[in-house]
């Protein structure tokens, strides 16, 4: 609920898209987060269909993730497994300020 009312704005075109710190980059299928933490599947809020580890843009496949907003959803819980190769903006976490 954080991220989407901070993104909200920021998300307007299925073209706008941030990382969000999570692979399988270790062993596909397997996800956890860069600060090593396993990902709770059940806070996972993928697309229909994904992860689908599509090779079509890299033979290597899809082992980043990234939050979008797509075109027919009606919030942004919509993550979907992409190349890390490609750059887009990035959340990252930090201790709150006291």
């Amino acid at each position: 609920m954080f991220l989407e009312s901070k993104l909200k704005e920021k998300l307007k075109t299925p073209l706008d898209a941030f990382w969000i710190g999570l692979t399988d980059s270790q062993a596909e299928g397997r996800w956890f987060w860069v600060d090593g933490s396993p990902l709770d599947p059940r806070l996972s809020f993928w697309s229909d269909g994904e992860p689908n580890n599509w090779a079509g843009q890299n033979p290597a496949g899809e082992d980043c993730v990234r939050m979008e907003k797509k075109e027919n959803s009606v919030d942004l819980k919509s993550w979907d497994d992409h190349s890390c190769h490609v750059q887009l903006k990035s959340i990252c976490e930090k201790p709150a300020e006291m």
